[in-house]
């Protein structure tokens, strides 16, 4: 591995000041998990690093203000998996946990980090978008946030500008008689790149038999970054969840995929996967939702 210059802020604001001053001439790190075996590997390259993980007074938090839950970019996949603020409406978060690395990795591996690679790889991002995700970026001048979806803007791309640094997520609440679900398909159980990884975030009416909203966010739709599946959730809008309903509903996904062969597995048996994995969520989701 070649060598780098390390930088090690003292506080956030001086993290930001050395952001400031280098701008794209650095990467950010915080526990390495996805960056350091790329470099290792030379499928990445760094002028410099600035290393956050001390950071985690200011970045590593999840908490509960004015109805959303707001997560720091520092918080470890076992931190959501552990957080009392994790409702039983978002049980998708602890499903896509509990499949992610293994202990060791959950306890290292960052929400921010998850986020910022940017790939279908990552198992976080269909999560957060199904749950409809804000980002919040940060610099000396100031914070922004923008959604999720718009944040990602291809297969290791994202829409941070220089001197930023993505500091937490928001997720706004979700309505009375939600339900979610997640599944992800690899070669093994654990410690795999996902062939398919899929969430559903499920809204129903009072009658909990029509469907109010659905969010349907999978790790590649049309592309190799994970998207929210559009024309599924337009057509289950309004509709009645019956077996006829989520069998159309497959047909509209299939129709919506755009999936490319690769050495992991064809297009063709993706999509069927996904399809398999969608009538699976939303039972799941609409079993959560009655009780029964």
């Amino acid at each position: 591995m070649p060598g780098y210059d390390i930088y090690v802020p003292t506080d956030l604001r001086d993290a930001l000041s050395y952001l400031d001053d280098l701008g794209e001439a650095t990467s950010i790190i915080a526990r390495g998990t996805d960056l350091l075996p790329r470099l290792r590997r030379r499928r990445a390259s760094a002028a410099s690093l600035l290393d956050i993980s001390g950071l985690g007074g200011d970045l590593r938090y999840i908490r509960s203000q004015d109805g959303s839950l707001h997560v720091g970019a520092l918080s470890t996949v076992s931190d959501l998996m552990e957080s009392p603020l994790i409702g039983r409406e978002m049980e998708l978060v602890r499903e896509a946990g509990r499949k992610f690395g293994d202990p060791q990795i959950r306890n290292v591996a960052t929400v921010g980090g998850n986020i910022c690679s940017a790939t279908s790889s990552e198992d976080l991002i269909p999560v957060f978008l199904a749950l409809d995700a804000r980002v919040k970026l940060l610099s000396l001048k100031g914070e922004r946030a923008l959604p999720l979806k718009d944040f990602i803007k291809g297969k290791r791309t994202i829409s941070k500008k220089s001197g930023e640094i993505l500091s937490g997520v928001e997720l706004g609440p979700l309505p009375a008689n939600s339900g979610s679900a997640y599944e992800k398909l690899g070669r093994r159980n654990i410690l795999i790149i996902a062939l398919v990884n899929e969430a559903v975030v499920l809204t129903m009416e009072a009658d909990r038999e029509t469907v109010r909203a659905a969010r349907v966010a999978l790790n590649r739709v049309a592309g190799r970054v994970p998207q929210r599946a559009s024309a599924v959730e337009e057509y289950l809008a309004g509709r009645r969840l019956g077996a006829d309903t989520i069998a159309a509903a497959q047909a509209v996904l299939s129709s919506e995929l755009d999936l490319k062969n690769d050495f992991r597995a064809s297009g063709e048996y993706r999509s069927e996967i996904a399809k398999v994995y969608l009538k699976r969520l939303l039972e799941l989701s609409a079993f959560r939702i009655r009780g029964t």
